[in-house]
C-alpha cells in the first residue's frame, strides 16, 4: 500500500482509518475520539467520510491549532473538536463513544496499558477501539535496534502480547494485520523530506534521532526486527473473550545477528 497521506506522522494512512470506521459502523449520529490526533488528518478523514462527531486532542498546543485550520478549511469545524489534553487524563466520563482512534503508537506513548483501560470506560458496550502501534517481531530485537526505537522511554510488545493485554481490558479482536513493507517506505520517505527542508523546524535532537531510526531500520536490521501493528478491537464486557496461548507465535524465516 503506498499512499500519498503525508500529514500521517506515522506508518499507515487514511485507508485504515476508514477501515477502522466501517468495522465499527460508524454513522452520523456516532462518535469518535481520536488520542493524540497530530496533524488532524484521521479526525478528518473520518468527519469527512461518516458525517459524525469526531473529538480528538493532542498534548502538543501547536498541532492542535494546525488540524483546527484544516477542518475548517475543509469545511469540518461542524463535525470535529480539536483541543489541547494529556492523553493521560482521559476523565470524558463512561460510555461515550462508538469509536476510539489511536494511531501512531499513540498508546504507547501515554502509557500502553492506562489507555486500553481509559479506552475501556470510555466506549460503548460493543463499540470499538481502532489502533496502529509498533511491535517486535521477534524476543531477541539486537541493541542497535531498541537504542534507536526506544530512546530509553518506550518499550514494546510482540503481537501475541499485544493481543493478550487487550484481551485482559474485554477487548475481542475483530480485525488485524501488519502494515506492509510500502508503509514503512513511504513514511521514512516523507520524514526524511520534511526533516531536510529548512522550511520545518525541528530541533537538532529530533533530526538527528529520526536519521539514525531511518538508518537503523535499513542497515542495521531493524526491518527484521519491529512492524506496525494495526488492530479494531470490539468491547465485549459482556462475553469474556478466551485468553490467547502462551507461546503462540510464527516462527520468522531470517535471522540477524549485529
Amino acid at each position: 500500500m503506498i499512499t500519498d497521506d503525508f500529514d500521517y506522522l506515522a506508518p499507515g494512512g487514511r485507508s485504515y482509518t476508514l477501515a477502522a470506521g466501517q468495522l465499527a459502523r460508524l454513522k452520523k449520529s456516532s462518535r469518535v475520539l481520536e488520542i493524540a490526533c497530530g496533524r488532524g488528518e484521521a479526525a478528518c478523514a473520518l468527519a469527512e467520510a461518516f458525517k459524525c462527531r469526531v473529538d480528538a486532542f493532542d498534548i502538543d498546543p501547536v498541532m492542535v491549532e494546525y488540524s483546527m485550520k484544516k477542518a475548517e478549511k475543509l469545511g469540518l469545524g461542524e463535525y470535529t473538536n480539536f483541543f489541547v489534553k494529556d492523553g493521560r487524563d482521559m476523565d470524558f466520563g463512561e460510555g461515550k463513544y462508538d469509536l476510539i482512534l489511536a494511531e501512531g503508537g499513540a498508546l504507547t506513548y501515554i502509557g500502553r496499558e492506562e489507555g486500553i483501560a481509559h479506552s475501556a470506560d470510555l466506549l460503548k458496550e460493543g463499540r470499538c477501539l481502532a489502533l496502529t502501534d509498533l511491535i517486535y517481531l521477534r524476543d531477541d530485537v539486537p541493541q542497535p535496534v531498541r537504542d534507536a526505537y526506544e530512546e530509553g522511554v518506550c518499550s514494546y510488545l510482540t503481537e501475541i502480547r499485544y493481543r493478550k493485554l487487550l484481551e485482559a481490558y474485554d477487548f475481542e479482536i475483530m480485525f488485524a494485520s501488519m502494515l506492509p513493507q510500502s508503509a514503512w517506505d513511504r513514511y521514512y520517505a516523507q520524514m526524511r523530506r520534511q526533516v531536510m527542508s529548512p522550511k520545518n523546524k525541528f530541533t537538532r535532537a529530533f533530526k538527528d534521532s529520526m536519521m539514525r531510526e531511518i538508518d537503523v531500520y535499513y542497515n542495521y536490521g531493524g526491518m527484521f526486527s519491529i512492524g506496525y501493528f494495526y488492530a479494531v478491537a470490539r468491547l465485549s464486557r459482556k462475553k469474556r473473550v478466551k485468553p490467547a496461548g502462551e507461546g503462540l507465535r510464527i516462527p520468522l524465516a531470517f535471522s540477524y545477528s549485529g
